[in-house]
């Protein structure tokens, strides 16, 4: 007889099955609540299937016999090919996660030990770190920003204009820039100049990038179209006067007194500017700087006039060589050999007693100051590549000073003549002597303002600045000071006057700063060291020269430095008046352009 299974009335499905039947399924899979007990096979949920298959054969109704065993059968065979199936699929993922939880779950680390996974932890952690962030993303920081601390830190800016009025104004932007970098401005000084043109005529978002000789601004509309506008400088002709009327042109600008087109009219005019003084008389004026050089040293009135008859000889002789485009390193050099050798001659020949000074003074007429000054500047304003180009030629001009020196020795021992004594002899503090020093101060200070083209009334006030500082260099030294410290002090000092008072007089402090500390310049120190490099005796050795030479350059370094550090102390007196002003005018005090005068129609 064959047994068939009894079904329940209600849903059909057997009773109770076979032996053969429930002894083929695994107990993992017939028991789902025995499946919670182990988290590898837990997952599989097969166990239904089966059951399934069975209520669909057995719920037929009629006579089942002849069908049940083949039910059983095949329900064997499937079960058992499902098992074979989830076998190989668990040997293949061992790690394969539960399908009820489809949630992402972090990989096992039971095989790593504990400092292992302390080290993901922190690696994890880092690195999350590093890909999020905490702090605030960086803004790009406004352009006006700049004007902070400079004459022009409070324009009254007008509103943005159209198109092409915004390719006027940085037409305008560029050429007073190009004005100012020909004329011997300071690249910091151009900068912030066309940062307040463009601020004040309502090109709040341009943007500079000034180099030594090429300048370009950008400026983006609120509609997305780039202008760009460049200038190249060329070439360099020192002119003070056309700098103090750029800085004025500029200032007038920024304080709302003058609009775009007044803008452009004295700008064309500042461009024809002539020089406020002929070429003989500034060729008069640098021979007048070097005679007072020369008294100021301690040279007799036969040196004085020598000393004036060679400065205008080299300096008209440079002149001529340098129309043929010879570079300056040669010039120099020639000009440097020339004072030399007439030093020595004058001093076999019994003319003077001291040709040392007049060799010194020689060399202050030939050193780079405004160079040096400018590299320095901007070295110390964040302009590493403008900084590095003026001191290759700051450091060429230098070369050429030592070659010529050197040459103009070698060639005097080479004639015959006596080598220079340059031991220098110590003298008392007298009145007479002071008084007299005080004055060759202030003329060598009104002679370099005269020689940098600076109109007639910056003449005085150069004076001025140039004696606060050489009496303070004077006082120092008698208190035993060491010279490169003494240099810095006194050049600050004088950096520290000459600001305010070039901006009260609508100038910028370069014009009072470079005529000032033409009498701390080290000429005498550099002229020692190089005559030990070259005449070596048994007293002087080569190093002994060679680390005196670099004391000198570091002390004539050190001028430029405390210039800078004069002006940037001197930063907060003017501060303040240029905020007032400003202020004065957009409360309506004071008279306004308004929007026809602001910007070009």
């Amino acid at each position: 007889m064959t047994q068939r299974p009894s079904h329940d009335a209600a849903t059909g499905a057997p009773s109770a099955p076979d032996e053969a039947t429930t002894a083929d399924i695994p107990l993992d899979r017939a028991d789902p609540a025995g499946a919670d007990e182990n988290a590898t096979t837990a997952d599989i949920p097969v166990d239904r299937a089966p059951a399934e298959v069975v209520r669909d054969q057995d719920t037929t109704t009629g006579p089942v016999t002849g069908r049940s065993e083949a039910g059983s059968q095949a329900l064997r065979e499937l079960l058992e090919r499902t098992r074979a199936q989830r076998l190989a699929e668990l040997q293949a993922q061992p790690m394969r996660t539960s399908t009820r939880a489809p949630k992402q779950t972090k990989p096992r680390t039971d095989h790593l030990g504990a400092s292992q996974r302390v080290a993901q932890r922190v690696a994890r952690r880092t690195v999350g770190r590093l890909v999020t962030g905490t702090s605030v993303n960086t803004q790009p920081v406004p352009i006006i920003t700049v004007l902070k601390g400079t004459p022009y830190q409070a324009p009254v800016q007008a509103s943005e204009p159209g198109e092409d009025e915004a390719r006027m104004i940085l037409d305008l932007a560029a050429d007073i820039a190009a004005i100012m970098m020909r004329a011997g401005a300071g690249t910091n000084d151009i900068e912030v100049s066309v940062i307040a043109a463009c601020t004040a005529c309502g090109l709040s978002t341009a943007e500079v990038d000034l180099t030594s000789s090429t300048l370009v601004v950008h400026y983006s509309t609120s509609d997305g179209r780039l202008m760009t506008v460049m200038r190249v400088n060329r070439g360099e002709s020192t002119h003070y006067a056309k700098l103090a009327s750029v800085h004025k042109l500029v200032s007038d600008l920024v304080d709302g007194r003058i609009g775009f087109m007044d803008a452009r009219s004295r700008l064309d005019a500042i461009r024809s500017q002539r020089r406020p003084f002929k070429e003989w008389f500034v060729t008069g004026a640098w021979g007048l700087m070097v005679g007072s050089l020369v008294l100021l040293l301690g040279g007799g009135p036969v040196a004085i006039i020598l000393g004036i008859a060679m400065a205008v000889f080299i300096f008209q002789l440079g002149k001529l060589i340098g129309r043929t485009s010879l570079p300056s390193f040669f010039i120099t050099a020639l000009q440097a050999a020339i004072g030399t050798l007439v030093a020595m001659a004058a001093g076999n020949f019994g003319l003077i007693d001291s040709p040392q000074y007049l060799v010194a003074a020689a060399i202050v007429l030939l050193l780079p100051t405004q160079a040096l000054y400018s590299s320095v500047q901007d070295a110390l304003t964040n302009f590493p590549l403008t900084a590095a180009g003026r001191l290759v030629g700051v450091f060429l001009s230098f070369a050429g000073i030592v070659s010529g020196l050197a040459f103009g020795v070698a060639c005097g021992q080479a004639l015959g003549m006596q080598p220079i004594e340059i031991l220098v002899p110590r003298s008392g503090v007298h009145v007479v002597a002071m008084i007299v020093s005080l004055g060759a101060a202030a003329v060598v200070a009104m002679a370099g303002a005269v020689g940098m083209q600076a109109s007639r009334r910056f003449i005085l006030p150069a004076a001025v600045v140039g004696l606060a500082s050489f009496i303070t260099m004077m006082s120092l030294t008698l208190l035993g000071m060491d010279n490169v410290l003494a240099s810095l002090l006194s050049a600050t000092v004088a950096g520290f006057l000459a600001r305010p008072l070039a901006l009260r007089l609508g100038a910028p402090a370069i014009v009072l700063t470079i005529p000032a500390i033409y009498t701390l310049l080290q000429g005498l120190s550099i002229f020692t060291a190089v005559y030990r490099i070259v005449a070596e005796t048994e007293t002087t050795t080569f190093a002994e020269g060679l680390s005196a030479l670099f004391t000198a350059i570091l002390a004539n370094a050190a001028l430029a430095v405390g210039a800078v550090l004069g002006s940037y102390l001197a930063r907060p007196l003017k501060g303040r008046r240029a905020e007032t002003v400003a202020e004065t005018v957009r409360s309506g005090d004071a008279p306004a352009p308004g929007d026809g005068t602001q910007r070009p129609a």
